[in-house]
């Protein structure tokens, strides 16, 4: 994350919609909401379930050779991480899985992820989610690892990052037995099995951005039907709604996730409305780019946020229209993206000029 980022979250707190969802447009709708506009919230029920969350992104910039972050992890686990090579010559990126003990172990990477190696960190936190949503049942990949063998996640051998170039991504693993995940950053020509022997923990930079957080799929239901009649919303990985909280177990001291990075968010509602209502996504925390995935009926649209541009939200009243849905059963499913900013706002209203007013 970058610090504007980091302020922002702590202040506040592609698609072309296909007949099966009843859209009644083709294209997304850039549009200016008016701030002073009085919008009601929705009332949801929360449940939470999912992986454990190891997050990696302190230091962000990375200026000394070490591990980033490491956990000892078993079950279903969700990865993210987000690292910038800060000095003036080629560094290795690597994610390490490692079993330490008699046993072997069998892993799974069930989903995933990746970009960067660019200078543009927004299109490096979209692409990724694009990548990481990208298939509804995406192919798994296996392995085994005996008594104290290795195995790096990203590549193979790590990924090199040239100066002030950016790798973020969004891995799920399951593995049966206890093993070791590591995040690390290394010399460009290192042996990564020599130099994790005597690496050290790198401490954080100022921003808190790092620990394993329990459960961290959040599923929220709207309890009513939206009519049209009225513009409502959801705010979402904000100050508001609380963060999710763990340990950064390199430390063992608390650990608080400021915007909520790794949580993958589903939102379940109902329209019940004579006319289409207009879906919206309002990034009130500053610029923002995206993905998510509207379902509907078995089918699931793969969405850019926004699709016109590389982002959006420069000024807080800038949003997108995405679509616009007729009466029926929906889930919209969405992660906050590395490098953009939060909070989030779904809106839902009769059209999009009811919040422009």
């Amino acid at each position: 994350m970058n610090f504007q980022k980091y302020l922002c979250t702590l202040a506040l707190g592609a698609l072309c919609c296909w007949s099966s969802l009843a859209a009644a447009k083709e294209s997304q709708a850039f549009l200016m909401v008016n701030p002073d506009l009085q919008v009601e919230n929705v009332e949801v029920e929360r449940t939470y379930s999912g992986p454990t969350l190891l997050f990696s992104d302190s230091p962000e910039m990375v200026y000394q050779n070490g591990i980033l972050y490491q956990d000892k992890i078993q079950g279903r686990v969700r990865l993210f991480f987000h690292h910038v090579n800060a000095v003036e010559r080629n560094k290795k990126l690597a994610v390490v899985l490692r079993n330490e003990k008699m046993r072997p172990l069998r892993y799974k990477i069930l989903r995933q992820g990746m970009a960067g190696k660019t200078y543009n960190y927004l299109w490096d936190g979209k692409e990724s989610q694009k990548r990481y949503f990208a298939e509804a049942k995406p192919k798994v990949k296996e392995g085994k690892l005996g008594f104290y063998q290795s195995q790096e996640l990203l590549s193979g051998k790590g990924v090199i990052l040239p100066n002030n170039q950016l790798y973020t991504g969004t891995m799920d693993l399951e593995v049966d037995r206890p093993a070791l995940l590591s995040v690390f950053m290394c010399e460009a020509n290192a042996n990564l099995e020599l130099f994790y022997e005597n690496a050290q923990v790198q401490p954080m930079d100022e921003h808190p951005l790092r620990g394993t957080f329990p459960q961290s799929d959040w599923e929220y239901t709207i309890t009513k039907p939206i009519t049209g009649q009225k513009p409502v919303k959801l705010k979402l990985a904000s100050a508001e709604e609380g963060y999710i909280k763990g340990v950064d177990a390199t430390t063992g001291l608390p650990a608080e996730n400021y915007g909520n990075y790794g949580v993958v968010y589903k939102v379940n509602f109902t329209v019940d409305s004579r006319r289409p209502v207009s879906f919206i996504v309002n990034p009130t925390g500053g610029y923002f780019a995206g993905y998510g995935v509207l379902e509907h009926k078995g089918k699931r649209q793969l969405m850019a946020i926004p699709d016109f541009d590389l982002s959006l939200g420069g000024r807080v009243e800038e949003a997108v229209e995405l679509c616009r849905l007729k009466s029926g059963q929906y889930s919209f499913i969405w992660s906050p993206p590395g490098a953009s900013n939060l909070p989030i706002e779904l809106l839902w209203a009769p059209s999009r000029r009811a919040l422009e007013k």
